[in-house]
């Protein structure tokens, strides 16, 4: 089948051939219309997972799951088409991990260099060893930072780490509590001139702002008549991933992110988009967006 003249093989070649989420896999409820409320599997690793899968990549989730994490969310993912093979459980007498639960680098070792790896939000210090384990032996490192509910990181650390990156996707709460008062398209322009390669602000509703070598992209969100409930910064850094690894084109990876994250935040529940047809919806809206910001360059 056919959408837009586009094969679904061509579609695959415009994304890496697969993405490893790092990050946190956590419970979450289900909140379906006419249902009690349900526990689901949730979690940074797993959002950006299921983002990576719906713009066509291969996607595997990275993380340490304690022993109160039930077993069949674990299959439920896998049933989903998401590689669980790097989840590794948290054992009782291993205090190397901490109480947030954070992956390690050693859970990548095995990685073929034609993948692409997301790190969501961690603490600084573990974000700067997964990152420095990985360089040069990957397609892609994209970087993302969560400060909710911990101090802000030290802003030169944090954007020295970033430069060692492919691209780095900071959302709009985290860089107004890194550049308090800054307008976006200045802390765009402060993050080139750090060494940043790429960087993409994650603006919400207000779409997104990226800079790539020294050109800046304004991306809006594609728009959608309701709202599950579900917030998507981590979906949108996976998608953007997948295919800002291909060829480091920054509008059509922020079109396709902005295309994952308008689908599944209509949903109640992450895996509730993982099919064909929510794939295909995707395609359709990143290639409107990307169509509509290609007219106005042009």
């Amino acid at each position: 089948m056919r959408l837009n003249n586009v094969t679904q093989h061509e579609r695959m070649e415009k994304s890496s051939r697969g993405v490893v989420a790092v990050g946190r896999l956590s419970i979450g409820v289900n909140r379906t219309t006419n249902a009690e409320p349900a526990p689901s599997p949730d979690g940074s690793a797993l959002a950006a997972a299921v983002g990576a899968w719906l713009v066509g990549a291969d996607a595997a989730v990275c993380a340490v799951i304690g022993s109160d994490f039930p077993e069949w969310m674990i299959l439920e993912i896998a049933r989903a088409g998401i590689d669980t093979s790097r989840i590794q459980p948290l054992a009782p007498s291993d205090a190397t991990l901490g109480p947030e639960l954070d992956p390690l680098p050693e859970q990548l070792t095995a990685l073929s260099p034609s993948w692409a790896v997301h790190v969501c939000g961690l603490p600084l210090g573990r974000q700067r060893e997964i990152v420095r384990s990985l360089k040069q032996r990957v397609a892609c490192i994209t970087l993302d930072i969560d400060v909710a509910g911990a101090a802000a990181p030290d802003l030169n650390q944090l954007l020295e780490l970033a430069a060692e990156c492919d691209a780095f996707l900071p959302g709009q709460k985290e860089v107004a509590q890194l550049w308090p008062g800054e307008p976006p398209r200045a802390v765009l322009r402060a993050m080139a001139d750090a060494g940043v390669p790429a960087a993409v602000i994650r603006l919400g509703a207000g779409g997104s702002l990226g800079i790539r070598g020294g050109d800046i992209i304004s991306m809006p969100a594609f728009p959608v008549m309701s709202e599950g409930g579900m917030g998507v910064g981590n979906v949108y850094a996976g998608a953007f991933a997948a295919i800002f690894a291909g060829d480091h084109d920054l509008r059509r990876a922020m079109a396709w992110a902005a295309a994952a994250a308008s689908v599944v935040v209509e949903s109640n529940v992450l895996l509730g988009k993982v099919s064909e047809f929510a794939r295909k919806r995707v395609e359709a809206r990143a290639r409107i967006l990307d169509g509509k910001i290609k007219a106005l360059a042009d």
